[in-house]
């Protein structure tokens, strides 16, 4: 019977200066770093056996599994710094912001909104279509200041449907008191569609109706 023979085990001693630093960043988190992993890398191929190199697939593995997690960080930082996942959840929502357009989707229905700078005995509406001509007027009554909001039944004056689209109104006003004026600042309501993140100055929404993207700082309500 003989005895299987043995092969002593080799230990590579990594040279003074390609060990991984121990930085500031890796110590208080205790995970390795993107910086870190390059040191690895570079350190591992320096110090490859040249008889014997890194198995392709394995180094190909690691290369994959390094992608993949700094993907995911790339994703969590735009989604978390830039306001991301706030935007994300407006998908479907609709929102208000500057403008006064009146986008009447396929239900046959609108929502506009405005500001009032004091209250005001009457509020009416007047609706236009793309070409300046009246659609119809609105008699909202009497409303307080603040943020107020209106739905259009999407008839015209003479009580027919009107085509879907996206309209424009104007905001006429009679003062509650005498003594005060009152002014209307009228909001576009629109639906988020979808939201475009990686921009410079963080995440945009994409509006239905035709309307410009806007910031989340644009936003005055969400419906």
């Amino acid at each position: 019977m003989t005895s299987a023979s043995t092969m002593t085990p080799t230990v590579t001693t990594l040279p003074t200066g390609t060990q991984l630093p121990n930085s500031a960043a890796t110590a208080s988190s205790g995970m390795l770093t993107e910086s870190d992993f390059l040191t690895l890398l570079t350190t591992q191929l320096k110090n490859q056996n040249p008889l014997n190199p890194q198995n392709p697939s394995d180094f190909a593995a690691e290369l994959a599994q390094f992608s993949t997690a700094s993907g995911v960080q790339t994703l969590n930082q735009t989604l978390g710094a830039g306001g991301g996942m706030q935007a994300a959840g407006l998908i479907g929502k609709n929102v208000a912001v500057s403008g006064n357009a009146l986008v009447l989707g396929s239900g046959g229905t609108a929502q506009g909104a405005f500001s009032l700078s004091n209250a005001a005995s009457d509020v009416k509406v007047t609706i236009t279509d793309a070409s300046g001509a009246l659609v119809n007027v609105l008699d909202l009554g009497a409303m307080g200041a603040g943020n107020q909001n209106f739905t259009w039944n999407g008839q015209t004056a003479s009580g027919s449907a009107a085509s879907a689209g996206t309209y424009s109104y104007a905001i006429s006003t009679k003062p509650a008191s005498s003594a005060a004026t009152v002014t209307a600042t009228p909001y576009s309501v629109a639906p988020v569609t979808s939201v475009v993140l990686g921009g410079t100055s963080g995440p945009l929404l994409d509006l239905g109706g035709g309307l410009a993207p806007v910031a989340l700082s644009a936003i005055q309500q969400v419906f």
